[in-house]
């Protein structure tokens, strides 16, 4: 009789359930601690972190434009709005002293998708001299590694660095400042624009091998020997390298074999390497003037390229200028200033076309007015000074007199009349002729001349003492001819 196989109870109690449990809580936690995946097909074919794009600016074409849109960014001019307060040029030299950083700093999201600043203030009250204020200013400015951070597409910036488990959310109001280069709901990171090179780089630098390894294997000569004894021929072809002299039997037979242009080789690498700056100078620079114009130029290209330049500075621009906008205000709320504005560049440059038409119109005999320039050309109050009114010394002869009956009556002219008046309302005489002759006659010198007629015309002023003056030298000129003459 075969026997009843017993069952065997476990008395462990079953984990099935708590353990879904935990694999579903370790995974909603492994998705919120891990960032969010960069949806770039460039950065993720090639499996690269956005942060390793650095590496391009190791290239020497790559990195020549980049420096060209950073100097013009750098040097483009700024002014703080509005500039007559004592807290604009606290906020003016300290943007000038962190300037440098802070314009490549806030650039660099062109490159890479986004960017983010930090602001350390200082514990320490600083003391401007010029103008006598105590403020709490800036001890270090600069940009963070941006694989530290994650923005996020609903504005938020996570910080995750130190070994946290969970990231935190930071403060960009007073801290930290973020700057991102078309940035959607999609791509929060930002467009890199160095991912549109990434190829091309890679390209670019395994060719670079290549032709070195080319040009050491074909910069000298090989040389192809045929012999009946292959070991001497050997031999004789490797001394020849160090010798350049080779000498052989009549039955033998020596060729140089070289790699020439036409067959490839070097050539293909110059065009090859010609096209891949062109593509790097028209993803950063927008044009590829700057090297050459194919064989031919104008006037019209070199006016096209300063255009497109003009173009990617401004956008540059308006990337930049809201950050800081955000560190200067972020300054002003610490120090309990009110709010500044940042200019960066020439909102309205000058219109050649405008400035002369208008020069135009003011020569017609337009009178434009100061808003039509404040308007068009960008200006501020107080830039444009009100023109002074110069007082009129022409003679206006307006017929101002009524009831001149007497003019009338002898035919006089409204001039003349104006003529008669001003010569009325001229000083009247000092002195009667009779004693003007006799301070003449009496006079030994010009130098008695002027003393003695001070002393006559005491308390009077200079014009009417000049007027008298005038008339005794002009007596003391007809005096003395009438006495010449009749001395003859």
């Amino acid at each position: 009789m075969a026997k009843k196989q017993k069952t065997v109870i476990s008395n462990n109690p079953e984990a099935g359930g708590l353990y879904s449990h935990e694999a579903e809580s370790a995974l909603i936690s492994y998705l919120m601690s891990n960032k969010a995946p960069d949806i770039d097909d460039v950065l993720r074919k090639a499996g690269v972190p956005r942060h390793k794009l650095r590496v391009l600016l190791s290239d020497d074409d790559i990195y020549q434009c980049v420096e060209k849109r950073q100097d013009k960014l750098e040097a483009a001019p700024f002014r703080i709005e509005p500039a007559d307060t004592t807290e604009s040029i606290i906020i003016a030299e300290q943007i000038r002293k962190w300037w440098s950083k802070i314009v490549i700093g806030t650039q660099n999201a062109r490159w890479f998708g986004y960017s983010v600043f930090e602001a350390v203030y200082s514990k320490v009250p600083m003391y401007h001299t010029d103008t006598n204020t105590t403020y709490l200013g800036w001890e270090w400015l600069g940009e963070k590694p941006m694989q530290w951070f994650e923005p996020k597409n609903d504005g938020r910036l996570l910080y995750r660095q130190d070994g946290m488990a969970q990231p935190i959310e930071v403060d960009q109001r007073l801290k930290f400042f973020l700057t991102q280069c078309k940035a959607s709901y999609e791509q929060p990171y930002g467009e890199a624009l160095l991912s549109r090179l990434y190829w091309v780089w890679f390209f670019k630098t395994h060719a670079f091998k290549f032709w070195a390894k080319f040009v050491e294997r074909f910069g000298n000569p090989l040389l192809k020997g045929k012999s009946i004894d292959n070991k001497k021929m050997k031999q004789a072809l490797l001394d020849a390298h160090a010798s350049a002299v080779i000498a052989i039997d009549r039955q033998d037979e020596v060729e140089m074999v070289s790699a020439s242009g036409s067959q490839g080789g070097s050539a293909a690498f110059e065009v090859f390497d010609k096209v891949l700056e062109k593509r790097i100078q028209k993803v950063i620079l927008g044009g590829t003037l700057t090297s050459g114009t194919d064989g031919g130029g104008s006037r019209a290209l070199g006016d096209v390229h300063l255009e497109v330049e003009k173009n990617k500075l401004g956008a540059d621009i308006r990337m930049i200028v809201p950050t800081i906008q955000n560190i200067i205000n972020a300054l002003c709320e610490i120090n309990g200033w009110k709010s500044h504005r940042i200019i960066l560049g020439e909102e309205k440059s000058l219109d050649e076309k405008r400035a002369d038409r208008d020069v135009k119109l003011k020569n017609a005999g337009a009178n434009l007015t100061p808003q039509y320039f404040q308007r068009e050309y960008g200006l501020q109050d107080g830039d444009i000074a009100k023109p002074e009114q110069v007082p009129q010394t022409q003679f206006n002869a307006l017929p101002k007199r009524v009831f001149s009956f007497k003019a009338s009556s002898q035919k006089v002219t409204p001039e003349q009349q104006e003529l008669e008046q001003v010569a009325n309302d001229q000083p009247k005489a000092l002195m009667t002729e009779e004693q003007l002759q006799k301070i003449v006659q009496d006079a030994k010198s010009h130098e008695d001349l002027m003393t003695k007629l001070y002393s006559a015309t005491k308390g009077v002023s200079t014009d009417e003492f000049e007027i008298v003056m005038s008339k005794a030298l002009f007596m003391a000129d007809v005096m003395g001819y009438v006495h010449a003459q009749q001395r003859k």
